[in-house]
């Protein structure tokens, strides 16, 4: 959905500009193009191999962009320290490359038999290897069905308790294969148990969380902030922050300026979800599931209000 994500930021000459998941470089290099000659680019991702990929891959826009290994959770004091001011347009894409999937390294995939880590940032924290083999058997139904939407999660997690100790991917996925009724699914049994170990180990809901309430806060009037979810649990969370951020004033049409001092301070701008077109899916049938949502800082009119309606 790069068109659309470009479409979504407003972009102009200049100006200072985020996205907070670099990943390979793709958005980041048409946030540069469509900014040029002189807009900036802050760029964040946990993947440290993704920014040397992403550093060759914008070399031509050397001295307008400076790539950051950290979590978009931590946005406000790695752009307090850059000292750019306010921030003229912010962009979220949650989903991950094809090349962490597939690549040997990441333990994302159970097609292979590699080593369960599943950290973006492989320097740091606990892997799905230590939850895997030291989890309780609550405290894994809790992860495999809240972040899993799985519903034989109490089966799955006790199945794993069972089988320890487990090493590698296709360990587990053998696991969660024979404790899945699989008859009449369309994708690995897996998916979801790997889905819901991979945002358990990068806190991916709580960093998406606190990375939404301080990127608001970078924001100037007018600024757009835009993010593409790829799973209900993303898209839950975009929606009731932006409906929580965007309530609608109540006073009479008739008035030019609010006075019911409504201190919200982002208005949707788009109203209905954004999703790929059928060629896109039919390109990349990975982005089938994405979903774009946008909102706009308001204009502040006084102290605790918002001029616009």
């Amino acid at each position: 959905m790069i068109k659309e994500a470009m479409d979504s930021l407003n972009l102009f000459s200049g100006g200072t500009w985020i996205d907070c998941t670099v990943g390979d470089g793709g958005h980041s290099k048409q946030i540069l193009q469509n900014t040029a000659p002189d807009g900036f680019l802050i760029g964040f991702d946990r993947d440290g191999n993704a920014l040397d990929i992403a550093e060759q891959r914008l070399k031509d826009y050397r001295g307008r962009f400076k790539l950051i290994q950290d979590s978009y959770a931590n946005i406000n004091r790695q752009v307090s320290e850059l000292s750019t001011g306010k921030i003229d347009g912010i962009l979220f894409d949650l989903g991950f490359s094809s090349r962490q999937i597939e690549g040997l390294g990441y333990g994302f995939s159970f097609m292979n038999a590699e080593k369960l880590d599943m950290r973006f940032d492989q320097s740091k924290g606990v892997s799905a290897l230590d939850i895997v083999n030291e989890y309780a058997v609550d405290e894994l139904t809790r992860v495999i069905k809240d972040y899993g939407e799985e519903r034989a999660a109490k089966r799955i997690a006790q199945g794993i308790i069972d089988a320890r100790p487990l090493y590698t991917t296709k360990d587990l996925a053998d696991v969660v294969k024979k404790c899945v009724y699989s008859k009449g699914l369309s994708r690995h049994p897996a998916t979801k148990t790997f889905q819901a170990l991979r945002i358990e180990v990068n806190d991916e809901l709580g960093n998406l969380e606190d990375g939404l309430q301080k990127s608001v806060f970078l924001m100037r009037p007018r600024a757009r902030i835009s993010l593409i979810t790829y799973h209900s649990l993303e898209d839950k969370i975009v929606k009731s922050f932006f409906k929580n951020r965007a309530e609608f004033c109540h006073c009479p049409k008739e008035l030019p300026i609010c006075v019911c001092e409504d201190n919200t301070d982002l208005k949707i701008v788009n109203k209905k979800v954004i999703k790929p077109s059928k060629e896109e899916i039919m390109m990349n049938r990975r982005s089938r599931s994405a979903k774009m949502r946008i909102a706009e800082k308001k204009n502040p009119n006084h102290e605790g209000g918002y001029s616009e309606r």
